[in-house]
């Protein structure tokens, strides 16, 4: 089994494009803006198998916090975004989920 700070620190990483080392830094100072945390929500939601709130990662805005929040709920499921019309989070901003698929 995984531990779950570093495989969403890995996750920041990818998302930032840039290698994160301070599991307390916020994502917005480590870079991050509203299109990445949309991607970033997609990755932690493949993870966690599970819908995670954009409002929760606001208000969790570490990778330790972020971390924390995935364990608390168990997961249920794979997460469904109806309001995208089908296509996911990355194919809206124009990326492949294939460039980082290797993530997790």
């Amino acid at each position: 089994m995984t531990d779950p700070m570093e495989d969403v620190r890995r996750i920041w990483s990818a998302v930032l494009g840039a290698e994160v080392q301070d599991v307390d830094v916020n994502f917005f100072d480590a870079g991050g803006h509203s299109l990445l945390v949309m991607v970033l929500q997609e990755h932690l939601e493949d993870l966690a198998g599970r819908e995670v709130a954009i409002e929760d990662l606001f208000e969790h805005p570490t990778v330790r916090a972020q971390a924390g929040l995935l364990a608390d709920r168990p997961g249920t499921g794979a997460a469904v975004d109806t309001g995208l019309g089908g296509r996911d989070r990355s194919q809206l901003l124009g990326r492949s989920r294939g460039t980082t698929g290797d993530l997790i």
